[in-house]
């Protein structure tokens, strides 16, 4: 009979025996974390959800490129935004036609930091003179704009090569400007300058958030 049931157990073969063991098995017990390993699964997690990369859980260091078309449209936009005036007139930003360089955002230990180097930012700008009398546009250019750099921004401003005639803005019939309407222009463009320091300080907060 002992013969019958080992034939019977070798017939049906180790696969069989093999599955009715595993199902037989106790399932594992889970396994409490110790301080240690407690703190440092906390610190990996916290990490991730910082914005490192799911490689980088440590969070040790990561550095990623910014596009320029991001900075440029963060940028115009900021630009854009400024709400100056200068002697009664009115400076506006039109937008941004020109942006070089190279930007970046590192993780470090789980905390964001940014930077930029900049150069050859420009951008056209639109005076409209006290009393609507004629609007003035022109060119300004900052050569060099670097993060840790800001208070020594500089502003090159010109007017259009020919004047313009007033705007929709303007009083019905203005003349084009004259030549000392188009210098107090360019006066007034100038005046931003002041600005500019915490217009980039803005991008640079943008660029560390993104």
């Amino acid at each position: 009979m002992a013969a019958n049931k080992l034939e019977e157990q070798c017939e049906k073969g180790y696969s069989y025996w093999a599955a009715n063991a595993a199902g037989e098995a106790p399932p594992p017990q889970p396994k409490l974390l110790s301080e240690e390993e407690a703190r440092q699964q906390a610190e990996q997690l916290t990490h991730v959800s910082s914005g490192a990369s799911a490689w980088n859980a440590a969070g040790t260091l990561e550095e990623r490129t910014i596009a320029l078309d991001w900075i440029k449209a963060q940028l115009e936009q900021l630009l854009l935004g400024l709400d100056h005036s200068y002697k009664g007139a009115a400076v506006a930003v039109q937008r941004v036609t020109r942006c070089e360089g190279e930007a970046h955002q590192w993780i470090v230990r789980g905390k964001k930091r940014a930077g930029f180097e900049l150069s050859g930012v420009e951008f056209t700008w639109r005076v409209q003179l006290g009393g609507g009398t004629a609007d003035v546009c022109g060119k300004a250019r900052v050569p060099h704009a670097a993060a840790d750099e800001l208070d020594e921004l500089q502003l090159e401003v010109t007017p259009d090569a020919a004047p313009t005639a007033a705007g929709a803005d303007a009083a019905p019939g203005a003349a084009p400007a004259s030549e000392a309407q188009r210098q107090a222009a360019v006066e007034a463009a100038r005046s931003m300058l002041p600005l500019l320091e915490g217009v980039f300080e803005q991008l640079l907060e943008r660029a560390r958030q993104k």
